[in-house]
Order: structure tokens, then C-alpha cells, then sequence
């Protein structure tokens, strides 16, 4: 049988280093870490208490950070863009993708 935990964490460790949420270009949940994680290992091959075991293995903390929504409110003419701005417990990680948001101009 396949150890998991090791597998899962070589793979952090080839694909990931630690951040800090000014930094990190990856942030997510323990559960959406999880849900990603699965997309190349077995569902459910490690828990959320392994996860957390192997990302504090790795020198990983958990960091508190602002997590922005936006929605367009109000009528045609006087429509407007409402950021909504939450706070999210999670890792963040820096990945060597480049992982920016581009805008590209309706035509």
C-alpha cells in the first residue's frame, strides 16, 4: 500500500514553499487544499488532521487574510461594483506559476 502521507508530502514540498498572505500567490483552506490534493491523490487517502500535520511539517502556518467578492449592484444606468471584503483562515503557499489575474478588454 501506497504511503499517502509521505507522497502528499514530497509533493508540497516539490510544488510549494511557505508564504505569508502579503506574498503568497496560493491561499487556501485546509478544505480546499484538500479538494486540490484529491484532483492527484485518492479522495480521502489523508484527513484534514494529516494535512495539517504534514503542512506544520514543513514549516506552513496558519495565517488569517482578507478575501475580496465583487458584484455589480444597483440599476443600468447607475450600476455600480460592490467589493465585499471577508476574513479566511487558511495556508499560503508560493508556487514558481505565475498565477496573476489579467484583465482583457471586451470586443
Amino acid at each position: 500500500m501506497l504511503d499517502y502521507f509521505e507522497s502528499i508530502k514530497n509533493f508540497i514540498a516539490e510544488q510549494f514553499t511557505p508564504s505569508n498572505p502579503e506574498n503568497a500567490n496560493v491561499k487556501m483552506t485546509t478544505n480546499d487544499l484538500l479538494e486540490f490534493l484529491f484532483r492527484t491523490f485518492p479522495v480521502n487517502c489523508i484527513s484534514d488532521y494529516e494535512l495539517n500535520v504534514i503542512l506544520m511539517l514543513l514549516g506552513y502556518v496558519r495565517h488569517t487574510y482578507v478575501v475580496e467578492s465583487y458584484t455589480e449592484v444597483g440599476k443600468k444606468k447607475d450600476k455600480k461594483i460592490e467589493v465585499r471584503k471577508s476574513l479566511e483562515v487558511g495556508w499560503c503557499l508560493k508556487s514558481a506559476f505565475d498565477l496573476h489575474t489579467e484583465v482583457l478588454d471586451k470586443k
